[in-house]
């Protein structure tokens, strides 16, 4: 389903977060193509600056842990530095879910292996690497940025773990360990909250922009359908005479040959008047249909002229492709078979006459002076006979411009 700029009202379901801060299906669907890529590198960024922290931590480890010192250098450099390098490969080639799963349960990991090596060290100072887990979180929830909905559970897993770890540390001063819980507590909830503002802000960003951006595209589309109207006969949905009027007077301007061609429709009052108005617009349409499939191209253009008048207009062409042009479409309107029961030249169907008005290459002429020819050209036609096509008296007679 198509979203619109209404899908994102403050009302609607589609523009509310929910408590997680997820958007609605379509729009993270329509975020992770706009913004997937982006999220990708600055993860695969982040993950290689914190591993350089990360393991600056095993400088600490000489003085505050000596006893494990081999076992935090291990963890670090031989299980924590490998599955981020991991990680970091396989965010950008799985899904935005599992891309997220797979950095939570990276930051996961990444903290406790600090708090496993803060409760297994004995030296004197081993109590000191608690205040790494802050740090952790930190980088988990503002640098790494993790979605809210992961920044959650990664956080409630650090409390848990973090908690568990200094209430079961054997030798631990009891204050210690109320120090210690009150620290993690507060950096929880500061770096939490700090993930959520940033979250909101991203999101609420994102659809406000979103929704601007939807406004002005369904705004231009209202401007195009309005456009499209004001240039489109709503009866026959071919170009109208405002249409017809600005495509010839660039055709006109320049050097190359064009043909514009007057086409009526035969004895077409005597039509409407035997078989009421509603049939002659149905005959309209019929033959506008027909006209809309002929010779289609950027150099013709067919528009109704007005009433049961139409033009023909198309460039490069000379008075032999012209009259061949004409001549088909004088066939393919009797072709249609619409009866016309009031004719009285004997001819039972509908046909058209057509008048053929030239400029030639190299010339230049104004919209009324070719208009008026081609109008004579229709009159000539319909002198002779109807059903039929005629160039111009002053054509014929040698005087090929139009003046």
């Amino acid at each position: 389903m198509t979203l619109t700029a209404a899908d994102l009202h403050a009302e609607a379901p589609a523009g509310r977060l929910d408590r997680l801060l997820r958007f609605d299906p379509r729009i993270a669907e329509r975020y992770e193509a706009e913004h997937g890529q982006d999220r990708v590198a600055a993860l695969r960024q982040n993950i290689l600056i914190g591993l350089i922290f990360y393991n600056a931590y095993n400088l600490t480890s000489i003085i505050l842990m000596p006893d494990i010192l081999a076992l935090s250098v291990a963890a670090r450099l031989a299980i924590v530095s490998p599955t981020a390098l991991l990680i970091a490969w396989l965010v950008g080639r799985v899904g935005p879910a599992w891309r997220e799963t797979i950095v939570l349960n990276g930051m996961i990991g990444s903290f406790l292996i600090p708090v496993l090596l803060f409760w297994l060290t004995e030296a004197p100072l081993g109590a000191y690497t608690f205040g790494e887990f802050t740090l952790t979180l930190i980088y988990g929830n503002m640098l790494l940025a993790l979605r809210f909905r992961q920044a959650l559970a990664f956080t409630s897993a650090a409390f848990a773990s973090a908690v568990l770890a200094a209430v079961t540390k054997a030798g631990l001063e009891p204050g210690l360990r109320g120090a210690f819980t009150l620290q993690i507590a507060t950096g929880c909830l500061f770096s939490l909250y700090a993930n959520h503002r940033m979250e909101v802000r991203r999101c609420r960003d994102y659809l406000t922009a979103l929704a601007a951006r939807l406004d002005s595209q369904a705004a231009q589309a209202a401007r195009r359908r309005y456009q499209d109207l004001s240039r489109t006969d709503a009866l026959t949905g071919l170009p109208n005479r405002r249409s017809l009027d600005a495509t010839l007077a660039r055709w006109l301007a320049d050097d190359r040959a064009a043909a514009v061609m007057m086409i009526d429709i035969d004895h077409f009052k005597l039509f409407n008047d035997a078989l009421g108005h509603p049939a002659g617009d149905d005959c309209l349409r019929r033959i506008s249909a027909l006209f809309a499939t002929y010779e289609p191209g950027p150099d013709t253009l067919f528009a109704r002229f007005g009433g049961e008048e139409f033009t023909f207009a198309v460039r490069n062409v000379g008075a032999l492709e012209a009259a061949r042009l004409a001549a088909g479409l004088v066939q393919a309107v009797e072709a249609l078979g619409i009866a016309h029961p009031s004719r009285s030249d004997g001819t039972g169907v509908v046909t058209i006459s057509v008048g053929i008005a030239l400029k030639p290459t190299g010339s230049g002429c104004s919209g009324e002076a070719i208009f008026a020819a081609a109008d004579r050209a229709l009159y000539q036609a319909k002198r002779r006979g109807r059903n039929r096509h005629a160039f111009d008296d002053r054509w014929e007679s040698g005087l090929a411009r139009v003046q």
